[in-house]
């Protein structure tokens, strides 16, 4: 049965439909929903949801149409004691506390709802929508009103669903779908994000690349490589994970003793929500299919060549995120069960957050990072991260000058490229935007992380891209110059783990292209500048 969301009772209530316009019941619900409307007419006045529970509307009719008018008054003056929950924003209402249980529909922003439970970890609430079974929101995604402290454990919490076992690693993706995450409260708790490494960035899925690039990485000394997952390009089809190219990247490293990071971004369109933009990435409707797929991966190359897994990219920016608004609380909730399903799949694999883009405040296109880092804080990352991520640019400035002296130091080394001086802003220094992050995370009581620089680097030799112009600026020579102290610095500080330079091969794989002016070999794996530079720097 479907009843339209002009019904009073829903729009009363403020429920979202969860499919088009209709909001799906079963059977005994629309039974309820009858001997409301019968109470309504005979009575010519509308009952709270509150009332239609204290009267028995779950039970039979003739509770309902005898209960005395005493016993409403006092259960509805109960009722508004009760503490409330307020939706910062569309929020999915569920089935029980955790994002593996069924979504029963969705309330809007502003919308209020009365709290009635809470589950043993008190971050999930349990609210009354006016519906027989009960829903559940996540803690971090609303505020409250009144005094929590008096909400119980709900007695009523149902079991989570089952969980899957994780397919064995040589039974084919598409006959196995992927583990289910476990509840996040089950997972554990989070570490300091292991030690500092020397890292690149390269590109070798469908390229046939993986030894070379292995033998570059080694060349300089290096120890970590990251490359890009696209989630829409491993499973187009729900639970049909296609793992080969992915087997070849950690064969490869396997063999040559070099430590991986996935970065997974980009959901496939089964996963997106409905209407979405396919002009651009976005996350999943519901971050569960997510972490589903994280889990299958982490599941399957635990012990391997496969140390981390950064759980998305730069969502402070529209076009990471879907042309959706920007919103650090949803980050973490994207998070948080991917983080629950890579941990029950692989304890030892460090969960990384998504890594924020230098930016500053320009809606809806991109979120300051060092705010967003804050939201991200708020709403309780420490919980579901190793490590965090961060893309500390360069721009044309050299990465000891703060965010104060870059424009006097773009001005000492000649500049065309003015940003520094006429935005001023940390989003312009390397140094500035770590020194940043680590005093945010101080001030929010993660000091005992290390920052991961998923990306870093200075583009030179010239601009492929006008929007990149700083790469006009940027001689083969700085760019070899400025990387060695980049690393040095965050050698030196003690508060960065791993730290990924961007990139190795994108001279090769996407010559022509923005990505192609940070580059580090030319198109045909000739090594520049920095490339030697690096090679030749103490480790």
């Amino acid at each position: 049965y479907s009843v339209f969301a002009g019904d009073n009772n829903l729009v009363a209530n403020n429920i979202r439909p969860l499919e088009s316009s209709q909001f799906r019941f079963t059977t005994d619900q629309i039974d309820n929903l009858r001997i409301e409307a019968q109470l309504v007419t005979e009575r010519g006045e509308a009952l709270s949801p509150r009332q239609s529970t204290v009267l028995g509307l779950g039970n039979s009719t003739a509770s309902a149409a005898t209960a005395a008018p005493q016993e409403a008054e006092v259960a509805a003056k109960a009722a508004v004691e009760l503490p409330k929950i307020i939706a910062a924003q569309i929020l999915n209402v569920r089935s029980g506390p955790g994002t593996n249980y069924t979504i029963l529909g969705q309330i809007t922003q502003g919308s209020t709802y009365e709290i009635i439970g809470k589950n043993p970890a008190g971050d999930w609430w349990q609210i009354d929508v006016g519906l027989p079974e009960k829903g559940w929101v996540i803690g971090q995604l609303v505020s409250t009103n009144g005094d929590t402290g008096q909400v119980a454990v709900a007695d009523n919490i149902p079991n989570a669903p089952q969980v899957a076992a994780a397919p064995a690693a040589a039974a084919p993706a598409a006959e196995a779908p992927p583990a289910a995450a476990a509840p996040v409260v089950a997972a554990p708790a989070p570490s300091g994000g292991g030690s500092f490494g020397y890292g690149v960035q390269a590109h070798m899925v469908d390229a046939n690349n993986e030894a070379f690039v292995m033998n570059l990485t080694k060349g300089m000394g290096f120890n970590w490589i990251k490359q890009q997952i696209e989630w829409k390009r491993f499973e187009n089809v729900q639970g049909a994970i296609e793992f080969g190219p992915m087997d070849s990247l950690v064969n490869a490293a396997n063999a040559a003793g070099v430590n991986l990071l996935f970065s997974t971004v980009n959901a496939p369109d089964w996963a997106r929500e409905p209407g979405f933009d396919a002009g651009v990435g976005g996350p999943p409707q519901d971050p569960q299919t997510f972490a589903n797929f994280n889990g299958a991966v982490a599941a399957k190359y635990c012990g391997s060549s496969l140390k981390a897994i950064e759980v998305w990219n730069e969502q402070n920016l529209h076009y990471e995120w879907g042309n959706r608004p920007l919103n650090p609380a949803e980050y973490v909730a994207l998070l948080a069960p991917s983080y629950a399903a890579i941990k029950a799949a692989c304890p030892s694999m460090y969960v990384i957050s998504g890594a924020l883009t230098p930016a500053g405040n320009n809606p809806p296109y991109a979120a300051d990072d060092f705010q967003y880092l804050e939201g991200m804080f708020k709403a309780g990352v420490a919980n579901y991260a190793d490590g965090i991520g961060a893309h500390p640019s360069g721009y044309n400035v050299p990465p000891s000058a703060t965010w104060e002296q870059a424009c006097e130091a773009i001005q000492k080394h000649g500049n065309s490229f003015n940003g520094a001086c006429d935005s001023p802003h940390h989003s312009w220094s390397f140094r500035s935007t770590m020194e940043g992050y680590w005093n945010i995370m101080n001030v929010y009581g993660a000091g005992n992380k290390k920052i991961w620089p998923t990306e870093f680097g200075w583009a030179a030799g010239g601009a492929f891209d006008p929007r990149y112009a700083y790469a006009n600026d940027n001689t083969f020579e700085e760019q070899a110059q400025w990387t060695v102290e980049a690393y040095q610095m965050m050698k030196n500080w003690g508060f960065v783990g791993p730290a990924f330079l961007w990139n190795l091969n994108f001279r090769m794989v996407a010559n022509g292209t923005e990505k192609a002016q940070w580059g580090i070999v030319d198109p045909g794996g000739a090594p520049l500048p920095v490339y030697n530079a690096l090679a030749a720097m103490p480790k």
